[in-house]
């Protein structure tokens, strides 16, 4: 009979006993999560993003690949040319050179055009030079017998005026013959220096003459011809100088035009490809505009570079340190699968760090972002951005105390 009660009361105490345990578990999964049950962070995969960049200054076309698209290494996304501004450029130098080599050629003409006229009116002013020192050594020879007769002149009165001076003493002339006789003698002294005068004069003329400068006030110092010559050398010399500054010009023009179509055959074009094998995740110039150079055009997700990131309490953010391992889990190909990887950075708002990644992670004040790189085994079938997954490190108490064990 007491066998009997003690078997139901036995029975009863089990139970009591598994629903204070049950109730105790469900307490501490509730209330005491991380200090008794393991908890496996959730995160998310996410990858670091590459920004191509404008290597010369043109208009963009993109290709067949849109945003979200997965592309290959060496891959065209786009291609810059150079903008039609460029091409106007090149027209307007070209038009410019053209039309100096018109100017020049008609200031060449002009200048051939004034060389028979110079020509001719050289001609003439040797042809008038000449005639006048043909006319002055003429009137030089004129001048000459004239001083020859003035001087046989000269001495004839001077003679006879030596005659009669000692008559006239002795009083055998009179006094008025003496008186004629030297008159006569200082006139044909007076007309032997003219005479010498005259052909001096002509003399200088002809020599000035010879050298084409005239003294007669009839020429002005030079004929018309000379005159003429002298006004077209000075006009040829006027289009001479100004050949030589288009020709200057003409000769910078060419040397800009030699260097746009340079800088056009080395740079008239660039080929945007892509660097890595991943995503075209961002595409940040619409197609066909004009781009400057080094301007950003697209982003492309790098699925080489897998990351899991998972937002942590900031008091939390000693259990790991930059370097540690650690296993990931999230879906790929279908199923669940898990990785190694190791831990690379840390994010917050404050203090981010400088790469970029393809999903942007906001954290509250208090929380900090782990960023773990994740191990591929094999090149990855997709690119699983924005899955989610679990961080395989438990933080319970009795996990704190067998990793403090263990040390």
């Amino acid at each position: 009979m007491s066998s009997i009660k003690s078997k139901p009361r036995s029975v009863g105490r089990l139970l009591r006993i598994a629903l204070g345990v049950f109730l105790l578990g469900l307490f501490g999964y509730a209330l005491l999560p991380g200090v008794v049950f393991s908890q496996y962070p959730v995160g998310r995969v996410n990858a670091e993003l590459v920004t191509l960049r404008a290597p010369i200054e043109g208009q963009i076309s993109f290709g067949d690949v849109r945003v979200g698209d997965r592309v290959q290494r060496g891959q065209t996304l786009a291609t810059l040319r150079d903008p039609p501004e460029r091409d106007v450029r090149l027209a307007n130098l070209e038009a410019q050179n053209d039309s100096l080599g018109e100017r020049i050629a008609g200031l060449r003409q002009q200048i051939a055009a004034l060389e028979p006229f110079a020509l001719r009116l050289a001609q003439q002013s040797r042809t008038f030079r000449d005639a006048v020192v043909n006319n002055l050594t003429a009137q030089i020879a004129e001048a000459e017998a004239r001083l020859r007769q003035a001087e046989a002149n000269a001495r004839l009165l001077d003679a006879q005026l030596k005659r009669v001076a000692p008559l006239a003493a002795k009083n055998y002339a009179s006094g008025a013959e003496l008186d004629r006789r030297r008159a006569e003698a200082d006139v044909a002294q007076a007309e032997l220096a003219a005479q010498r005068q005259t052909l001096g004069r002509l003399r200088q003329e002809r020599a000035a003459a010879e050298q084409g400068v005239y003294l007669s006030d009839s020429y002005n110092n030079a004929p018309y011809s000379e005159q003429r010559r002298d006004e077209v050398n000075l006009q040829r010399l006027t289009l001479e100088t100004r050949l030589a500054d288009l020709i200057a010009e003409q000769g910078q023009v060419q040397r800009q035009i030699e260097a746009e179509r340079r800088r056009r055959e080395q740079m008239g074009e660039a080929v945007i490809q892509s660097p890595v094998d991943g995503i075209l995740w961002r595409q940040l110039e619409s197609n066909d505009s004009t781009i400057g150079i080094s301007a950003p055009l697209a982003q492309v997700a790098d699925c080489s570079r897998i990351f899991f990131e998972v937002a942590r309490d900031r008091r939390s953010d000693e259990t790991l340190s930059l370097g540690d391992s650690v296993v990931v889990e999230f879906e790929r190909n279908g199923q669940m699968a898990r990785y190694n990887a190791r831990m690379v950075g840390l994010r917050s708002d404050q203090d981010a760090d400088r790469r970029e990644f393809a999903l942007a992670g906001g954290t509250g004040s208090d929380q900090i972002r782990w960023i773990f790189a994740v191990e591929f085994e094999e090149a990855a079938e997709a690119c699983p951005i924005g899955r989610t997954g679990r961080l395989r490190h438990s933080n319970t108490l009795i996990d704190q105390i067998g990793r403090r064990l263990a040390g």
